[in-house]
């Protein structure tokens, strides 16, 4: 069938429209580039818009917080994976990329003492210090801040309602692979886009969908990002390090999947159990996100699990003590209050009020890896840690398309600030690069995906697009999910290669305007394009890391060399992996961080000890020196700082 075929042109196209596709569009706009944006969901319909709204912050509640702090934090969490210039971009411009969203509307609370948006009172997930921000409308603020972005104009254009297909490629003068554009299928109007631009921003999120139901994320995630760039030819980084959400709802099914909360929230006398009641991990107000989900995971691999495979987060010993229980409760419902919401909602009253322990379960939330890239999200390949080589020209990734900023494990709210640091800066980098094209794009570069597309359809078949993924969907979270097996991972690489074979066999009829069947054809394409880099890369890594477990090996020695998994598609569509050596931490660091991690968990442990009349009232002091007392704002204190100290002192 011949489908209409509109022609473009403009200096940079936007692939999504969430948090990181609207600062990329909004940057490259404002340095006078004429760009589109490319959505497939309504602009600002993103998992920006659907977060619980906490963003990284640095320097947000103490000034030792400083760049190197944050950026050797990301490192040493995320396994020495992280590239050092990428997160020192981060830890750079947290602070002027929140306020790239306050342009645009966003209105946090201020903490007028330090002249600044206000952090929330524990550290999240794995950070060190408090520099988490959240915001009383959540994710809300965020994704009408981005929509806003979008939609003022000023050099942006956009489509809804369209999927970006593919890249299309051509060969410069030098001999390097480049981008000269991509073609689209605008659903509403029945019609492929053809847009030439020398800059392309791929932004189009993660791949949770891969796991659904089990997952929090908005269903549009299906890979993408991931599978668009693979295509062109380039190198993705650490696609084993899917981050799955510990603390989610595992029943009943109509909530399956959302978010109930974060390590943080288990405050200091959380602890995780088995169905036998016996504790799993203790001391979890302290540990990452990925140490919670493989904790959990092995246990319902080794039959201990609870009855809708997961465990129980025990929050009761913070709820029963008489002075600091209800301050534990107030700090529960406003910690993270969305998520509070869902677990009031979904359990029982008693559960809900943590006087019985919560039935948990992770669920996917978070892709690490993604587009190996540069601090300005251009596409990079070669062996070294440095990453200069130039991969694809005129490509660039942010937010969960990208790889290199998170390693093997995100730390809590960094998404909402690396959609912000890494949208503008390669919304600004493809501009810069669109500004020195001065080549004449050709028509005929775009031909062969045009016609490859039109013939999709009316294509005949037997088998729906759905069917394939639901099959799909049910294997991934048992073989590439939050446990993993060298079995299970060769498994669903057959049956991944038996579903790719079944594509030409998935109807699809001949009509134009919303064709459901050819988009559900494009996204089951672009999930095995990613479960196969996914499931490359989990063999390629034979021990288990932070969001990669592998049940029939160890754990990786902190003191190993680390290296990154890296994969890329070859011509038959096989994925080739290989490895990338990272720099190890210098030994003096490394044997500091883990003594000061294990020290703050032993404190944590002997406080569980103490007589309950004792920890009731450290506790309350700790509360009040966090949280303030209902007569009034007390100083916002460290836990575990001199002052809780001293504050802990006064209580007794």
């Amino acid at each position: 069938m011949t489908i209409e075929v509109e022609w473009r042109d403009y200096d940079v196209i936007v692939v999504g429209a969430g948090g990181a596709g609207s600062i990329a569009a909004r940057a490259a706009a404002d340095k006078g580039g004429r760009v589109l944006v490319v959505s497939k969901d309504p602009v600002g319909c993103s998992d920006t818009k659907i977060s619980e709204g906490m963003a990284t912050v640095r320097a947000a509640a103490t000034d030792d917080d400083t760049v190197e702090n944050l950026s050797e934090n990301i490192r040493m969490a995320g396994g020495n994976l992280p590239i050092q210039s990428i997160t020192e971009a981060f830890a750079k411009d947290s602070q002027s990329a929140f306020d790239l969203f306050r342009v645009q509307g966003l209105r946090p609370t201020i903490d007028y003492k330090r002249a600044g948006p206000k952090a929330t009172p524990m550290a999240f997930g794995g950070h060190n210090r408090r520099r988490s921000v959240g915001l009383s409308n959540h994710g809300v603020a965020f994704g009408h801040a981005g929509w806003n972005a979008v939609v003022q104009g000023n050099g942006v254009d956009y489509l809804e309602d369209a999927w970006f297909l593919d890249l299309v490629n051509d060969q410069g003068e030098d001999g390097n692979t480049r981008v000269v554009g991509g073609l689209i299928y605008h659903a509403s109007v029945g019609r492929l886009v053809a847009v030439k631009a020398p800059s392309v921003v791929i932004a189009a999120g993660g791949l949770s969908t891969l796991f659904f139901p089990k997952t929090d994320t908005m269903r549009g995630n299906t890979g993408d990002s991931y599978a668009i760039v693979a295509r062109a030819g380039a190198d993705l980084v650490d696609m084993e390090q899917c981050q799955f959400l510990p603390f989610c709802i595992a029943s009943p099914p109509s909530y399956e999947g959302l978010l109930v909360g974060e390590p943080a929230s288990a405050s200091y006398l959380g602890v995780l159990r088995d169905k036998n009641g016996k504790v799993i991990l203790d001391s979890v107000y302290q540990r990452t996100r990925a140490e919670c989900s493989a904790a959990i995971m092995r246990a319902v691999a080794d039959g201990r699990g609870s009855p809708n495979g997961g465990a129980f987060l025990d929050m009761t010993g913070n709820m029963v003590l008489p002075r600091s229980g209800p301050y534990f409760m107030r700090y529960l419902q406003t910690c993270l209050p969305a998520a509070y919401r869902n677990a009031r909602q979904a359990f029982s009253k008693r559960v809900a009020k943590c006087e019985e322990p919560w039935e948990v379960r992770p669920s996917a939330h978070y892709h690490m890896g993604g587009l190996r890239a540069d601090a300005e999200g251009a596409s990079v390949s070669g062996e070294g840690d440095g990453e200069r080589t130039l991969g694809i020209k005129g490509l660039f990734a942010a937010g969960q398309a990208m790889g290199g900023l998170s390693g093997a494990n995100r730390l809590g709210s960094m998404s909402l600030t690396e959609v912000s640091v890494f949208g503008a800066r390669a919304g600004r980098a493809a501009m810069k690069l669109a500004k020195s094209f001065r080549v004449m794009i050709d028509d005929t570069a775009f031909i062969p995906l045009i016609e490859t597309t039109c013939a999709r359809f009316g294509q005949q078949g037997n088998v729906a697009a759905t069917t394939l993924k639901q099959e799909l969907q049910k294997q991934a979270w048992d073989a590439i999910g939050p446990a993993r097996t060298g079995d299970g991972i060769t498994s669903i690489g057959r049956l991944i290669n038996s579903l790719t074979e079944r594509l030409d066999s998935v109807v699809i009829p001949r009509y134009a305007t919303w064709n459901q069947s050819f988009i559900e054809f494009e996204e089951l394409r672009n999930l095995l394009e990613t479960a196969k880099a996914v499931a490359a890369a989990a063999q390629e890594r034979d021990s288990s890391l932070g969001g990669h477990v592998r049940l029939d090996r160890g754990e990786t020695s902190v003191f190993s060399t680390p290296y990154s998994t890296v994969v890329r598609r070859d011509e038959e569509g096989g994925y080739i992996a290989r490895r990338v050596v990272r720099p190890r931490t210098p030994l003096i660091k490394l044997v500091s961080y883990i003594g000061r991690e294990n020290w703050r968990r032993l404190q944590s442990k002997w406080f569980r000890l103490l007589p309950a009349s004792i920890k009731d009232k450290k506790l309350e002091a700790r509360y009040q020196a966090l949280m303030g007392t209902p007569e009034g704002a007390a100083p916002e204190i460290e836990p575990g700082s001199a002052d809780a100290a001293i504050a802990e002192k006064k209580a007794a």
